[in-house]
C-alpha cells in the first residue's frame, strides 16, 4: 500500500513537473506588428518607426532551436505508449491560447518511423498533442504559410473578418495525443483549417481541428475517450518559417538516414512526357 501511494505521489509530482516544463519561462517570441491600409492614410514617425522594426524582424534569421533534453528517468519508469515511434530532432516553439491567454509552448520537432509523417508536439490545455502531416500535406502547409506571409505583407488581412481561420483552406493530418509526449497512445487522422486570428491588435496564423474519432479507443474502451479535442494553435512568421525550414524534405530525409543507414528515401514522382 505503502509502495503504491508513494508511486502516485511521484507521478503526480511528475506530471506537473513536465505540463510546466511545456511552457517557456520567458516569452521568446514577439508578437508580428500589423498595420492595415486603413491604418496607413498617413505615414508619421511612430508608423515609420513599425515598418522599420517589422523588416528588421523579417531579415532576422529564426532563433537557433533548443538541444534537446535528455529523457527523464521518472518519465521512462511511469510513461508507456508509442515514444519509439519517433525521431525527435529538433526544438521550436508555438502558442496556444490558455486560460491565461496566449502562452508560448515549447514544441518538439518529429517525424514518424512507420510512414514519414512529419509535424510538432506540444501541449495544448494540459494534453500533449504530436500533429503530423504527410509530404502533400506539408507541401500544402508551406502554400497556406505563402499565401499569409503575402497577405500580411501587402496589408490584406481583415482584423474584423469572418471565419478568416479559414483563409487558407484544409489540410489532412494525424493527431497523436496523451499525457506526457513519451506517451501518446491515442491516435487519429481528419481535417484540420489554415488561417489567422488578431489577438491584441497581432495577427497569428492558425492550425486548428475539430474532434477527432480515436483509434485507440478500440483498445482502451472507456479507459480513454472517444475522440481528441478541439485543438488549435498560433504562430508568427518567425515561428513558421523555422517550422518550415525543420520540416522541409531535406531536413527529413537527413533524420530518417542518420536513424536507418539502410533507410531508402522516396522522393516525389516526376510527370513523364
Amino acid at each position: 500500500m505503502k509502495k503504491t501511494l508513494l508511486a502516485t505521489a511521484m507521478l503526480s509530482v511528475l506530471m506537473t513537473g513536465l505540463i510546466s516544463c511545456g511552457t517557456t519561462k520567458e516569452v521568446q517570441s514577439a508578437p508580428d506588428s500589423y498595420i492595415s491600409e486603413e491604418e496607413m492614410t498617413l505615414t508619421s514617425p511612430e508608423t515609420e518607426g513599425l515598418e522599420k522594426a517589422e523588416g528588421e524582424a523579417a531579415s532576422t534569421p529564426a532563433p537557433a532551436a533548443k538541444t534537446k533534453k535528455k529523457k527523464n528517468a521518472f518519465e521512462d519508469f511511469f510513461t508507456f505508449g508509442n515514444k519509439d515511434d519517433y525521431i525527435i530532432y529538433d526544438q521550436t516553439t508555438v502558442f496556444t491560447k490558455e486560460l491565461t491567454g496566449l502562452t508560448e509552448k515549447n514544441a518538439n520537432v518529429a517525424v514518424r518511423c512507420d510512414n514519414q509523417m512529419a509535424g510538432f508536439g506540444c501541449y495544448n490545455t494540459a494534453v500533449y498533442y504530436y500533429v503530423q502531416f504527410d509530404k502533400e500535406n506539408r507541401a500544402a502547409l508551406a502554400r497556406a504559410v505563402e499565401a499569409y506571409f503575402s497577405d500580411f505583407e501587402n496589408k490584406r488581412l481583415n482584423r474584423r473578418g469572418k471565419r478568416t481561420d479559414r483563409a487558407y483552406g484544409k489540410l489532412q493530418y494525424r493527431l497523436d495525443w496523451g499525457s506526457l509526449s513519451s506517451s501518446t497512445p491515442n491516435n487519429g487522422s481528419g481535417e484540420g483549417f489554415c488561417g489567422y486570428e488578431f489577438v491584441k491588435g497581432s495577427p497569428y496564423f492558425t492550425l486548428y481541428n475539430y474532434e477527432f474519432e480515436n483509434n485507440y479507443y478500440e483498445i482502451a474502451g472507456d479507459a480513454t475517450s472517444r475522440k481528441s479535442n478541439f485543438v488549435k494553435f498560433y504562430f508568427t512568421k518567425s515561428q513558421l518559417r523555422q517550422l518550415l525550414s525543420m520540416i522541409s524534405e531535406d531536413t527529413i530525409q537527413k533524420q530518417l538516414i542518420d536513424n536507418d543507414p539502410d533507410f531508402i528515401y522516396m522522393p516525389a514522382s516526376v510527370d513523364e512526357y
